[in-house]
């Protein structure tokens, strides 16, 4: 071969191993461009959430984060596996980079997922030999999993699984964790913080309390603890926690309650529990934690709330009425019941609270004879401000009891009724003991006749009467009710 030949097929060979690996070069330019970028929980340098109640949050998690310049896929791993990706929401202090899409990929590796993955591909299926006990293994192919499972084995369809699946690789697009993938797009390299805020449910809290009730039952040692509960599918360490205490509209897909957490509040610190301050936040209450909280997944969390010693109450024995007897003629038919037992106190600093009090459940204690403590009664507290007065019903009393008696029944009309009624009230308590007696009575009603003054409280006619140690009262009256 002429030497001009060859050294122009070679001139030539070198040029086309020139383009290939200018080719290559840029397809795996362009490949690592377009790589995922994962971004884990150990990049965290901030984690913020706000819990309200109803299963609610908004989980503020920041991290660290390198971009490239152009387009990159960033992988949020360890997210809730029940956020609301219609409120997700991220933000950077980058100069320069755009999120241009948000995906929320919650399918997170199991059977299921993997055999999704794996339709159309081969699996190995591993039996035990019942004579042998030796493993035995043979290829398969997952046909569908749409209505069950289909697999081919040497030619044949069945829909069972016929020992365990093997699977020889985790495909890409199966995920370990919840994670939410944002495609970005930066006009140079970059590093900073970037900040995902969410709404998610799996986060939840209450208050409970414990009331500690004074021998002379005048004063109660009122505890709130903060029970917090975690069921999103991933640990939340080291968080800054607020509680929100409150009913929130949750009308149109929880917006709302982001930008109400961004509002600037009207602050009044209270006397809480050591590290809690407790502030108005709009029409809500914020109670945060003073210190890092870590909510681990399925677990729940005890935190100190509030603490009011000494706080005075004022015990109200009460009975109500049905108004039955104002009705219709019930004449003969006595009706007997004890006496409901409830503690009343008022949300002031003079009565030794005077801080709002989150809705919960409280529970009351007193001592025994020994000085053992002995439950003697629990009760839902309502969302309580400061000035309001709170009632903890603890039950029946077993020692006092009233029975009504209907004395006479009149229709004076076809609207219009004249009843005359006694009220028995029975002691057997070595100790005398006031009982609010108060009657349901629907329409205009007029007390006619009664042998002890009444009041009206909330539309409907209350007495207050006095009974002797080991002695009975009766309270009569006699009334006409236009209905």
């Amino acid at each position: 071969m002429p030497e001009a030949e060859t050294d122009q097929d070679l001139s030539m060979l070198f040029r086309t191993l020139s383009i290939i690996s200018t080719t290559a070069a840029v397809m795996m330019a362009g490949s690592a461009l377009s790589a995922e970028i994962a971004v884990s929980p150990s990049a965290r340098s901030g984690l913020t959430i706000t819990v309200y109640n109803g299963d609610l949050a908004l989980v503020r998690d920041t991290r660290r984060i390198e971009v490239p310049k152009g387009e990159t896929d960033i992988a949020f791993g360890g997210v809730s596996a029940q956020m609301q990706p219609s409120t997700a929401l991220l933000r950077s202090d980058m100069r320069g980079v755009t999120v241009r899409e948000q995906v929320f990929d919650f399918d997170v590796i199991g059977q299921s997922s993997l055999l999704r993955a794996y339709v159309g591909r081969e699996v190995t299926v591993v039996r035990i030999n019942p004579a042998s006990g030796e493993e035995i293994e043979s290829r398969a192919t997952v046909v569908s999993v749409d209505n069950g499972i289909v697999l081919e084995i040497d030619g044949r369809l069945t829909t069972e699984i016929p020992g365990r699946l093997v699977f020889d690789s985790r495909p890409e697009s199966v995920r370990t964790q919840p994670t939410l993938v944002a495609n970005l797009v930066a006009e140079r390299d970059a590093s900073g913080d970037a900040s995902l805020s969410y709404l998610t449910s799996g986060l939840n809290w209450s208050a409970d309390y414990v009331a500690e009730l004074s021998t002379d039952g005048k004063t109660i040692d009122l505890s709130a603890w903060a029970t917090v509960s975690n069921t999103t599918g991933v640990d939340y360490p080291e968080a800054t926690l607020k509680l929100v205490a409150g009913d929130i509209n949750r009308v149109g897909g929880g917006r709302k309650v982001m930008a109400m957490e961004m509002m600037q509040s009207d602050v009044r610190m209270a006397a809480m529990a050591p590290g809690v301050q407790e502030e108005s936040l709009s029409a809500f209450h914020l109670y945060a934690i003073g210190r890092a909280v870590d909510l681990g997944d399925r677990q729940t969390k005890q935190l100190a709330l509030l603490s009011a010693p000494g706080l005075g109450v004022e015990e109200d024995l009460f009975s109500r009425g049905d108004g039955m007897g104002v009705r219709t003629q019930i004449t003969g038919r006595d009706r007997t019941e004890n006496v409901t037992r409830a503690l009343v106190f008022t949300n002031t600093e003079e009565e030794g609270a005077g801080v709002p009090l989150p809705a919960g459940t409280v529970r009351v204690y007193g001592q025994d004879s020994s000085g053992t403590p002995q439950l003697l009664g629990e009760d839902v507290l309502a969302h309580t401000p400061v000035g309001e007065e709170a009632r903890l019903v603890l039950g029946r009393d077993f020692d006092v009891t009233v029975e009504r008696r209907q004395d006479e029944f009149v229709r004076a009309s076809d609207r219009i009724t004249i009843s005359a009624h006694t009220i028995e009230v029975r002691n057997a308590k070595a100790t005398p003991v006031t009982v609010r007696l108060v009657e349901a009575l629907q329409g205009d009603w007029e007390i006619l006749e009664e042998n002890s003054g009444h009041t009206r409280v909330d539309g409907a006619p209350e007495w207050r009467v006095t009974v002797p140690a080991g002695a009975a009262a009766e309270l009569t009256y006699r009334v006409r009710v236009r209905f």
